[in-house]
């Protein structure tokens, strides 16, 4: 399947048919999925399965990227723009496809290369490059000691990912360097300073893939660990929800003293992933699949989001919530497109990001009532610095002409509206099937 992937989109490359490609691709996989009478949809040997888990996050990645490319517009090296895009999907769709953890830590890790080179080639400022060297050394450090436990479990077992029961005993220090890297990738608060930072740096594209697609690599990774993990350290998984949750908690009201756009994002996302860390460790099924959904729904969300933040910078060349402001009289259309990506990011009905943190929350609730007091100063802030970047971005005067911008070109509605109807439209359809 690997192969076929990438065959297409290189034909996509030279041919430059990519609308195209990717509606066929949707369309195959679509009929696969719907022929699937298990939980398995494509299987090739021992290296290569997919879930309905890994399925949405390959289709979730296709989107993204698609989406990534169609709304850049990088004035150098155009080519060399495509083949980084076309090599980060290609680790990540190895990362979601492979069935081994050795192969899974391969794409986990080879996805970097190319997404530091957006970094570095597309960023807007001088400071990239030590975004860039933040990101990387806090992912490496992570992960070097997830590279020793894997090799110490696939000499124990096969190394297999599929697993639906645990089967490594293992004490703190190993469950600490076993989920570090995912935790990191993730990430959890206290780890986060890397993720702030290259969303800062990075061009639009980065912005979009890394909210969108890599954040959940740390996800799927956590998920696929705590299966093989039998009797993991009750103290420890409670240490870290109660970090995560709290530090989500912070993070909200600093979210509220924010007044660059691309900043108050990045946080936004941090405090989404702090429930599914949390949801997680839970160790229930509710946990596992309210963080699917939230990954899902965060991933089109946060994406949106980046990319209007973008089109205010293209316009008023600055990304400062001081500056760029009155923006609902200068360009009305694109303020509706604000409102309803507002509305699902503080988990609007019938965003997918509602029916996530219901389950969450369900999940945490069952665990301890005293996460509760979390829960729901998460849940508020979180609708508090939604509305305060809606507000003080489409609500006054701006400062710096009388005249209107440009409200949207028919490419930048489509992206906006390519974000939001997955998002809204899915379980929407679920519901009329129900």
């Amino acid at each position: 399947m690997l192969s076929l992937v990438m065959s297409v989109f290189s034909m996509a490359g030279l041919f430059s048919f990519w609308g195209e490609i990717l509606l066929l691709t949707s369309l195959m996989s679509g009929l696969a999925l719907m022929s699937s009478s298990d939980t398995m949809i494509w299987k090739s040997g021992l290296m290569g399965e997919l879930d309905s888990m890994s399925w949405v996050l390959c289709l979730l990645s296709f989107w993204i990227v698609f989406l990534a490319v169609l709304g850049s517009k990088p004035s150098t090296m155009r080519g060399l723009f495509l083949v980084s895009c076309v090599l980060v999907l290609g680790f990540f769709l190895l990362s979601f496809y492979v069935s081994d953890f050795i192969f899974f830590y391969v794409g986990f890790e080879a996805c970097l290369v190319p997404f530091f080179f957006l970094i570095l080639g597309w960023g807007y400022q001088p400071e990239r490059s030590q975004a860039g060297i933040y990101m990387v050394f806090y992912t490496l450090f992570g992960s070097l000691p997830l590279f020793a436990m894997l090799l110490i479990f696939c000499s124990c077992s096969s190394g297999y990912m599929h697993l639906t029961s645990g089967c490594f005993v293992m004490d703190s220090y190993f469950f600490i360097f076993l989920t570090g890297a995912f935790l990191v990738k993730f990430p959890i608060y206290s780890m986060h300073l890397w993720l702030l930072k290259a969303h800062v740096e990075a061009p639009l594209a980065g912005s979009m893939i890394l909210a969108g697609v890599m954040l959940k690599l740390g996800g799927y990774g956590l998920i696929r660990v705590l299966a093989i993990c039998q009797g993991s350290p009750l103290v420890l998984s409670e240490f870290i929800i109660s970090l995560s949750l709290w530090g989500g908690v912070i993070l909200s009201i600093s979210c509220l003293r924010q007044s660059d756009m691309k900043l108050l994002i990045a946080g936004s996302s941090v405090v989404h992933m702090s429930l599914c860390v949390a949801g997680l460790l839970s160790l229930s099924e509710w946990g596992v699949k309210g963080c699917v959904v939230i990954m899902f729904g965060h991933g089109l969300c946060s994406s949106g989001l980046f990319y209007l933040a973008n089109l205010v910078y293209l316009r008023s060349h600055s990304r400062s919530l001081m500056v760029s402001k009155g923006l609902l009289n200068l360009m009305p259309s694109m303020g509706l497109w604000w409102f309803m990506m507002m509305a699902a990011n503080m988990a609007a009905p019938p965003s997918l990001n509602l029916l996530g943190e219901i389950m969450l929350i369900s999940a945490l609730m069952s665990v301890s009532v005293y996460l509760s007091v979390a829960l729901g100063l998460v849940s508020f802030f979180s609708g508090a610095y939604s509305l305060y970047l809606f507000s003080l971005s489409q609500q006054g005067s701006y400062l710096g002409t009388g005249t209107g911008f440009h409200s949207g070109s028919m490419i930048e509605h489509l992206v906006s509206a390519a974000h939001w109807v997955p998002l809204n439209g899915l379980i929407l359809f679920l519901s009329c099937l129900i």
